[in-house]
């Protein structure tokens, strides 16, 4: 009797152990979700023998957070840190099937929210080490010089006459975008004349124009040592950025880029 029931026990460790591993199994990979009940996150989690590393970042700022932690069956503990590596928040969850589910708290405890997440097919790439530094473009007399400090990203826009700064914020589908925050379009498509008679549009146009311009910051594409910011638009989608630029595409090259590293 006791013979039966050592081997049985022997058949059950290895469904155990693929139990165990399948849980593991499901922490590989790139998860969106929320924190508390408003604050859209991406993760791409890395589970290596039970330690976990990885980023997330809120979809609104786009800056990859760093996290450390570790796997014990369907359970993961997280530890979020800063620039320096330190704690400054825990996130405790289980994994359940193509979910993570638990609470994130701040390094002292004085702050939970919950955290869902739930596991997507995308992949998720971590920003590039390549972005802080000098961008030109002389034909326009354009500087953009983009620094980075305490987890986060900041430009200095220089053009004839003026200076811009502001924060730097990032989305991501194929290509790599930086919005620079805080910048007025100089014109705006209600800065324009309609050469149709849509009464409709015209009611919507003087109510914009009552406001003020409608667009504050703009994009750019950012591949390699290059960033493509689309000046101007056309006629069913009229903006100028800059107006002191004619080119519609200004393409601004990385300077020293061995010292921007």
């Amino acid at each position: 009797m006791r013979l039966i029931k050592y081997i049985l026990f022997l058949m059950l460790i290895p469904n155990i152990a693929f139990s165990q591993l399948r849980e593991s199994e499901m922490l590989l990979g790139n998860y969106k979700g929320k924190i508390g009940n408003n604050l859209d996150v991406t993760f791409r989690l890395n589970n290596n023998n039970g330690k976990v590393t990885g980023f997330y970042y809120y979809d609104k700022i786009g800056v990859d957070i760093n996290i450390v932690g570790k796997i014990s069956g369907s359970e993961i503990l997280l530890y979020e840190l800063n620039d320096k590596n330190d704690t400054v928040a825990i996130i405790k969850a289980n994994i359940k099937k193509n979910n993570i589910i638990g609470n994130w708290f701040n390094a002292k405890k004085t702050k939970k929210h919950s955290l869902n997440l739930t596991k997507i097919k995308k992949e998720i790439k971590p920003l590039p080490k390549y972005i802080v530094g000098q961008y030109c473009q002389k034909k326009c007399d354009f500087n953009i010089e983009i620094t980075k400090n305490k987890g986060e990203y900041r430009y200095k826009l220089t053009i004839p006459n003026k200076t811009f700064r502001g924060k730097i914020t990032f989305s991501r589908d194929e290509n790599l975008y930086l919005t620079f925050e805080g910048i007025e379009y100089a014109e705006d498509y209600f800065d324009i004349e309609l050469f149709e008679e849509d009464k409709e549009k015209e009611k919507g146009f003087e109510k914009l124009k009552k406001i003020g311009k409608r667009k504050v910051g703009f994009q750019g594409l950012i591949d390699s040592d290059e960033i493509t910011i689309q000046n101007y638009g056309n006629s069913m989608n009229y903006f100028v950025i800059f107006n002191h630029c004619s080119e519609k595409y200004i393409l601004l090259k990385k300077q020293n880029m061995e010292n921007s590293r």
